[in-house]
């Protein structure tokens, strides 16, 4: 989630002038602040708000979850569960049950809910009981005998209602007369007593289960469910036909009480094996299993041996599959990844690597360091120093490495270190929601938008420093792994972070909104959400923490997986018809936006899908043509959008706007390197074209800017040197990656930032290649491999 760029600049300039004394807490060598500034109590009152809990809890608070808004609003709107949606009101709760999409394809057309209440009820508001890693439950009260515990969970086609001295109803929407239905979906002529009741209204049919005896009765357009025991549930269930509800009369009386999600990365293996774990609390004796829903992401290019069952279902995501139990495992590739590519190289021939020409772009950012004083740009700046460090030490230049080297370890050792009186660059601890601040906060994220965004640079810089300096290790280390705790912590037992902040086990991807919002989270840049993953997997290599390094493997694995089906619908099951276009620049709790908080420029909606440009990026070009399609795409998008607003009359006294085309000069170069730095993944060759004739232009500021176009016309002329990534070949090391030209030779690459000697070992689908000895903190580059006898 991002704020517009005016707003959020703004509200980082109001920090200028500002300075508060602070108490560090001491971590390592470096600290925190131990406290809230005034200036910062001042923009956001998150720290301080109530929270609506239904009591105090003495842990961490989850933010920038799909359900986060029910702690910061009366009633919480679109907690989108999947396949259906809950609003929450003065009323009680509405249910919908989406069957169709929208005419523009971007959301699924949330219309006749069931509202479900109960007379002279008037609830005070929604309140978070308890939660877990997919699950929510939350209460509806009026008074402490008068209320209903509501639990959702995300992929299971039920409502779960538990309530305490209320006589439930249900308004029946539409105009239509509802009809009925038994337990084996045969059809009934009215409601009768029992423990179940279907119900086809407004083209839309539900289960509904409660307690034996309980008493249905229609009138006036609202269905009365009395009960005649002590029990009091009630389970509304989305069913695809009348015929479907036999299957959820067996499975759907059991209340997920808790959902536990872990994982194993087995890195010879190359795979990270998720598992989901439901415990569950019966309603009806000998029920304990439910339907649990997945999403493309969890069946597509993974591995599983789940048993999926109809029905089927619509969902912001693209289809629902479904499958019954308590326990499942998912496992997704991880391919690894280097921090810098291997150093390019002069090949002869047409655009070729000028060695002087990336030492006069070095030098140039040597010269004028710059590192922003806000988490966002700062971090941006952070990590071009860690790129910069890692490039001249590979290309052999120790005059050059050292400049930078001890650039990044300054600008770190500052963020990490809390002065008294200091208005900027260090971190304050949230004591009541335990979450870690930078000061400056940019783009709202002093109220958790975007950590993962912001940290992820730090993450990224700090392991490639850790790696060039053990003293820094030892000093600042611990300070680094709070960093990456607050948006990724892995440790369900660690109570001073929550567990996983941003991201969504289930949806599989992260989100940005720190407080949410009615209308559900958000996620704008996917690629900055990927790049936290690589700067955890980066720093737990640097640490040798086994377990960061195989969260990061998982966060990596599984988000960008989510990331090819959502926001590029690379298998074509996700983006309905009625979608016009390739990609969506921000996913929504209940869809999807062809648009960006920042820019209406239609390139920026697929730009900030591809930065920043990393070998962790090179996800995205795992199928070269899918890539060059996007990019050609994307031009198409961005020309209809020239001609568009070439064809408006222009307001009084501007000129008419002229149609560009989509050149890398008409975006101009903050947009330019960011496609330069896309296309080279799958053609280097282009991009070393371009930029010689960016070069060369008669106005050479795209090619010229060192701070866009030194990472670019490093890792292009890598590629154009190497080869592509070579998918084909995985290792035993998360840590490194293959190249291959088009005289199908290969070069391989290792990352080993530890102090021990690494043996790798290279293998392809059919056979081991050999192995490869990294030495050391370095990273090792070859084209011949040991062969294992």
């Amino acid at each position: 989630m991002r704020l517009i760029f005016g707003a959020a600049l703004l509200c980082v300039a109001a920090w200028a002038t500002q300075a508060t004394a602070q108490t560090p807490v001491p971590v390592g060598k470096g600290s925190y602040a131990s406290d809230l500034p005034a200036e910062l109590e001042k923009i956001t009152k998150i720290e301080r708000q109530p929270l609506n809990l239904v009591e105090e809890r003495d842990e961490a608070i989850p933010t920038n979850q799909w359900w986060t808004q029910l702690l910061f609003n009366q009633y919480a709107k679109s907690l989108w569960a999947f396949p259906m949606k809950v609003d929450t009101s003065e009323r009680g709760i509405d249910v919908f049950f989406p069957t169709k999409w929208s005419p523009g394809g971007n959301d699924p057309l949330c219309e006749f809910p069931l509202s479900i209440g109960a007379a002279d009820f008037k609830p005070a508001g929604s309140r978070a009981k308890s939660w877990s890693d997919w699950t929510v439950t939350f209460r509806m009260a009026q008074t402490p005998q008068r209320y209903m515990d509501v639990t959702l969970g995300r992929g299971m086609p039920c409502v779960w209602i538990e309530s305490q001295g209320l006589e439930l109803e249900i308004a029946l929407p539409g105009k239509d007369e509802p009809t009925y239905f038994d337990a084996a979906g045969k059809p009934m002529s009215q409601p009768d007593a029992g423990d179940c009741l279907g119900v086809t209204i407004a083209q839309r049919s539900f289960g509904l289960l409660t307690p034996p005896g309980t008493s249905f009765k229609e009138a006036n357009g609202k269905l009365s469910v009395r009960f005649t025991s002590k029990e009091q549930f009630l389970v509304v269930c989305a069913l695809p036909s009348a015929a479907d509800m036999s299957t959820f009369y067996g499975n759907a009386y059991a209340v997920p009480r808790k959902a536990t999600y872990s994982w194993k990365y087995d890195q010879a293996k190359g795979l990270v094996t998720t598992t989901w774990n439901i415990a569950t609390d019966p309603l009806k004796p000998g029920h304990d299993r439910v339907i649990q829903g997945w999403l493309p992401h969890h069946y597509v290019k993974t591995e599983y041996t789940i048993d999926f069952i109809k029905p089927e279902y619509l969902s912001p995501r693209g289809r629902m599959r479904c499958a019954i139990g308590k326990e499942f495992q998912i496992g997704f590739r991880f391919d690894g990844f280097v921090p810098t590519l291997p150093a390019p190289k002069s090949i002869g021939g047409e655009h070729d690597f000028s060695p002087q020409r990336m030492s006069d772009y070095l030098t140039k950012l040597a010269d004028k360091p710059k590192f922003g004083s806000d988490t966002y740009w700062g971090g941006k700046d952070l990590l071009r120093a860690a790129q910069c460090t890692m490039m001249t030490q590979q290309l052999g230049d120790e005059r050059l490495f050292s400049v930078f080297r001890d650039a990044l370890r300054s600008a770190l050792v500052n963020w990490y270190t809390c002065t008294p009186g200091e208005s900027e660059k260090y971190f304050v601890y949230y004591p009541k929601l335990r979450g870690l601040v930078g000061i400056k906060p940019s783009y709202g994220s002093e109220a958790f938008n975007d950590h993962h965004f912001h940290y992820g640079y730090f993450t990224y810089a700090s392991a490639i420093m850790m790696m060039h300096d053990a003293e820094f290790t030892r000093d600042y280390g611990d300070m680094a792994r709070l960093v990456a705790r607050d948006y990724a912590n892995f440790d369900h037992s660690d109570k001073r972070f929550p567990f996983l902040r941003t991201f969504d086990v289930w949806e599989g991807h992260s989100w940005a909104g720190g407080t949410s919002s009615q209308g559900g989270n958000n996620q704008e840049s996917s690629s900055e959400a990927v790049q936290g993953w690589a700067g955890l997997l980066l720093l737990g290599r640097a640490l040798n923490d086994q377990a960061m390094i195989a969260a990061g493997a998982m966060g990596y694995a599984v988000e960008t997986r989510a990331v090819m089906e959502y926001w590029f619908n690379e298998s074509g099951e996700v983006f309905p018809p009625q979608w016009k276009h390739a990609v969506t620049g921000m996913v929504w709790s209940g869809g999807k936006v062809y648009g960006t908080y920042f820019s209406g420029d239609p390139a920026w909606v697929y730009g900030i899908q591809w930065l920043p440009a990393t070998p962790a990026t090179h996800y995205l070009a795992r199928e070269p043509a899918f890539a060059r399609k996007l990019f050609e795409n994307m031009c198409e998008d961005y020309q209809r959008n020239e001609a568009r607003e070439a064809a408006q009359t222009p307001k009084p006294g501007k000129q008419p706007h002229v149609a560009r085309p989509a050149t890398i000069e008409s975006f101009g170069s903050a947009l330019g390197s960011v496609m330069l730095g896309y296309v080279y993944m799958y053609d280097p060759q282009w991009a070393a074209q371009r930029i010689d004739e960016l070069w060369s232009a008669p106005k050479p500021e795209i090619a010229s800017n060192a701070g866009e176009m030194t990472t670019i016309y490093y890792q292009t002329h890598s590629l154009r040197s190497h080869g592509l990534t070579d998918w084909s070949v995985r290792s035993d090391c998360p840590t490194a990656m293959t190249f291959c030209d088009e005289k199908k030779k290969r070069t391989f690459s290792v990352w080993n930032p530890t102090d021990q000697p690494e043996k790798v070992t290279f293998r392809d689908a059919s056979s081991v290649l050999g192995t490869m000895t990294a030495p050391p903190r370095s990273i090792t580059v070859t084209s011949t491999l040991d062969q294992v006898k």
